[in-house]
């Protein structure tokens, strides 16, 4: 049994692994190289349309989800990227359980994944942002 969060295979073997939450695994990788991930399976422990929108671009052909938002499964749908997932929930929740994630709620009305990439840049540039000024203050 794989213990990580985020594994992706090619023809049915794992080329890249992470524990890193979020969509961290795969905007990292991207990054690098637009093409990291071309016709990869994903599985990822959580997947939101912020990370459904990333796959897209990233030209994903599988993604399996232990938890899957609907806004997810429709941009996917629409996107004919195929998935499967064990849990469907209206959204992805923040940490704190007090509102949508900010990632998922930066993408929610975004189509386009150039936009949607962008549009998450910078919600996490805000947000790290926000964290370093509350430390500064704690």
């Amino acid at each position: 049994m794989n213990l990580n969060k985020f594994i992706a295979k090619r023809n049915n073997i794992i080329f890249y692994t992470s524990n890193d939450i979020g969509v961290k695994p795969i905007l990292s990788k991207i990054n690098e190289d637009m093409n990291f991930y071309k016709n990869a399976d994903i599985e990822d422990t959580v997947v939101g349309k912020a990370a459904a929108c990333l796959y897209v671009l990233a030209k994903i052909k599988f993604v399996y989800a232990h938890t899957l938002s609907e806004p997810a499964k429709i941009n996917l749908e629409k996107n004919n990227v195929s998935f499967k997932y064990d849990k469907l929930v209206k959204e992805i929740r923040n940490r704190t359980n007090t509102d949508m994630c900010p990632l998922e709620k930066s993408v929610i009305h975004i189509e386009d994944p150039v936009a949607a990439k962008i549009a998450l840049e910078n919600t996490i540039k805000e947000l790290m942002n926000l964290k370093k000024a509350k430390s500064l203050f704690t």
